[in-house]
């Protein structure tokens, strides 16, 4: 059996497997209810830390202790506190990471096979326990998700798994996190597959997520704590018509997710810049002051909010919100959630993107429910609920996800056309404004382009905008061939697009309709180029796939196609065949970079060790030489070449050339001595080599020469063996 095989023989594991030789399959779905088992105690474990933490920091620390003395300002010392000890948590123990949370699992899932460091875990559990205690803006999802996928790689890295095993397993407990977190195991099954799996899987890989989700969620029923999040919701649906306002709704969040996806990462880039000198610990430190600041006047923002959701989404005659109060809440809880993540706090956007979601949904609801005579619409509670949904869609782009998940938090499944509705509208004009949610946008902003789903051809990715000449060389109907002949000779091309009065296209004429015109009559004074030009044209529109316009040029056998502006005849550009190879080779180029910087992921995630690129100088000390004539520092590794846009495996005899860039697996102290000998100090200055007196020898040249040949010969072995 493969997953016995995989173990080394003194594994305690080991023995175990080998007395029962369960069959694959079998043990991948025992392995299933261990890590459901494992993710449903360890998310107990970080409620329990949570309310010790909300205990110490809030109720001690700030009431009891603190508030005598400096009044409101307890909680402002307190988070400030509760900041300053997670910084140094982070700093100590976690360092920096290329990503956190669910979109850190997610590249390793894509590009690591489910490679986890798993023994971060327990420490980030430590710091998001603390931040969510203290009354951080964040969510608990985020380190929900990261200790169940993390369970499911220290199981599956123990085993030995293969990289597909191992995706499967990871999936598997980020399902189960979910299950665990918000008592939804239908929507953390979901999730794993549209957020962490990416939509790639199988019947297989479904029936241990499935199961793993299930066991968590059976877990917390047996500990009395599977309830409903927000209990048995009162509320009613006037009927169909109101589908109207529930569109309406989504017309109305789709602007906030795109606002809330934005902010994030515009407060990163703040917090980069301006508090790039304070030290992590003082930084965390400052942004829960700032979060303590707001909850003196605004303390509903503080934490996951789910008390407050709750209170809105079971009204009162005692705790009535007014549509003012509930806006001013929901925008001071997103605007204090991008500080909370900016300045270092732990945890995640699920929670608060409810919170948002069910603010703005109410206050839209009781504005219907003032302008519309009474009985018209149903409660306000029900916009509440539709809101909750869609907000959560639009930033995460996990619909299905979103739509379940409010389904299990109200056990309510009476609204189940209205949430899809407005969940559908939101997510559909977000993706207009910004195409990528939260997760995927961090990535992209990393250089990681994860393709959802099978791959796609490289000139998919490229619209005709990208590829072709502009602006257009156009010249008018009314001219004469004399005309023509000069625009020709003065633009070096060989047709051009005729246009009429109005500026509109009106054909295309070549250099071979010249030629054709004067051999048929040696005066062509009387000749227009209205008279020989194409008329019917096959145009394309700049934002179409250059591989449709490629098509209908192959069809119609024809080498260029005007490209008009959207919703006009008024040409911008031309794209000729010419255009589309060096479009071509620019998507070519743009894969083999995605695929050298999916490789440094890969090789971070599989050593652990410190990952760097350096490109040679001109003068370095070690260009011209082999590899194995440099004296590389002991804690180096060359993984990598990149020269010309193209991958090379080093081997000793491999000659480093100007310009190449060499990609090290080293350790932190050996940056400087890499540094120097390509050719560049710790400011990138240039480190210049002592000038050399004597000429290469004819015979060094040579064999200079051969090394290059043999070097080439087994690049293409190796690209031929991959």
């Amino acid at each position: 059996m493969r997953i016995v095989h995989g173990l080394k023989r003194d594994d305690p594991i080991f023995r175990w497997l080998r007395r029962l030789q369960p069959s694959e399959n079998t043990a991948l779905l025992g392995l299933a209810v261990a890590v459901g088992v494992g993710t449903a105690f360890a998310i107990w474990a970080f409620d329990i830390a949570i309310e010790f933490f909300h205990e110490l920091f809030q109720e001690r620390l700030a009431h009891e202790i603190l508030e005598p003395l400096l009044g409101p300002l307890a909680i402002v010392i307190a988070l400030a506190l509760a900041g300053l000890i997670v910084g140094w948590i982070m700093h100590r123990f976690i360092g920096d990471e290329r990503h956190h949370g669910v979109a850190g699992i997610m590249e390793s899932v894509a590009l690591a096979g489910g490679r986890l460091r798993y023994h971060r875990v327990p420490f980030k559990a430590i710091a998001a326990a603390l931040s969510l205690g203290a009354g951080a803006s964040v969510g608990p999802e985020d380190p929900s998700v990261q200790i169940g996928a993390n369970m499911g790689s220290f199981f599956g890295q123990r085993l030995r798994f293969s990289e597909e095993r191992m995706r499967i397993v990871v999936a598997a407990g980020a399902a189960s996190a979910i299950a665990a977190a918000f008592r939804a195991p239908i929507a953390g099954v979901f999730f794993a597959l549209e957020i962490i799996l990416g939509g790639r899987f199988t019947s297989g890989s479904i029936s241990v997520v499935v199961l793993a989700s299930v066991i968590a969620s059976v877990f917390f029923q047996v500990i009395g704590q599977g309830a409903p999040e927000f209990g048995i919701l009162d509320y009613s649906f006037a009927g169909p018509h109101e589908m109207i306002f529930f569109t309406v709704l989504g017309l109305l969040l789709a602007p906030i997710a795109v606002l809330f996806i934005r902010a994030v990462y515009w407060q990163e880039g703040l917090w980069h810049r301006y508090a790039a000198r304070l030290s992590r610990p003082l930084k965390t430190a400052l942004a829960g002051a700032l979060v303590g600041g707001c909850a003196i006047f605004v303390p509903q923002i503080m934490g996951p909010g789910r008390e407050f959701m709750a209170a809105v989404l079971h009204p009162s005659p005692e705790a009535q919100f007014t549509i003012g109060l509930l806006l001013i809440i929901g925008l001071l809880k997103l605007f204090m959630t991008t500080v909370s993540l900016a300045g270092g706090f732990v945890g995640g956007i699920f929670a608060p993107t409810l919170f948002v979601g069910t603010m703005r949904g109410s206050a839209f609801g009781q504005e219907i429910e003032q302008i519309l005579p009474a009985g018209t619409v149903g409660d306000h509670e029900s916009y509440a609920i539709a809101g909750m949904a869609a907000l959560m869609a639009g930033v995460v782009r996990a619909p299905i996800t979103a739509i379940l998940m409010v389904f299990e938090l109200t056990n309510d499944y009476l609204l189940i056309l209205p949430i899809m509705g407005t969940t559908v509208v939101c997510v559909f004009l977000a993706e207009r404004f910004e195409p990528s949610g939260i997760y995927e946008l961090g990535l992209l902003r990393k250089g990681i382009r994860l393709q959802q789903g099978r791959d796609i051809d490289v000139m998919q990715s490229i619209n005709v905008r990208e590829a072709m000449t502009a602006p257009a060389y156009t010249i008018h109907e009314s001219a004469t061939l004399q005309e023509l002949r000069d625009l020709l000779r003065q633009h070096r091309v060989r047709s051009l697009v005729v246009v009429n009065e109005d500026g509109d296209l009106s054909g295309i004429v070549t250099l071979t309709d010249l030629q054709r015109a004067y051999e048929a009559s040696s005066d062509g004074s009387a000749t227009t180029v209205a008279d020989i030009a194409t008329r019917e044209v096959i145009t394309a529109g700049p934002d179409e796939p250059l591989w449709t316009a490629i098509s209908n040029m192959g069809a119609r056998d024809v080498g260029r196609l005007p490209v008009l502006r959207p919703g006009t005849r008024q040409p911008i550009g031309m794209l000729s065949r010419h255009d589309v190879m060096r479009a071509y080779n620019s998507a070519i180029t743009r894969k083999v970079e995605e695929q050298h910087t999916n490789e440094q992921v890969r090789l971070h995630a599989l050593t652990g060790a410190h990952v760097v690129e350096l490109t040679v100088k001109p003068h370095a000390l070690v260009a011209g030489q082999q590899l194995r004539d440099v004296n590389w520092p002991n804690e180096s590794v060359i993984a990598s070449i990149r020269r010309s846009g193209r991958l090379i495996v080093p081997h000793g005899s491999t000659e480093i050339y100007e310009n190449d860039t060499l990609t090290f697996v080293a350790a932190p102290e050996v940056d400087y001595e890499l540094q120097v000998l390509t050719g560049q100090d710790d400011n990138g200055q240039p480190h210049q080599r002592p000038p050399q007196h004597s000429r290469p020898s004819r015979k060094d040249r040579e064999d200079r020469e051969d090394r290059k040949s043999r070097e080439d010969r087994e690049d293409r072995k190796d690209r031929e063996d991959r």
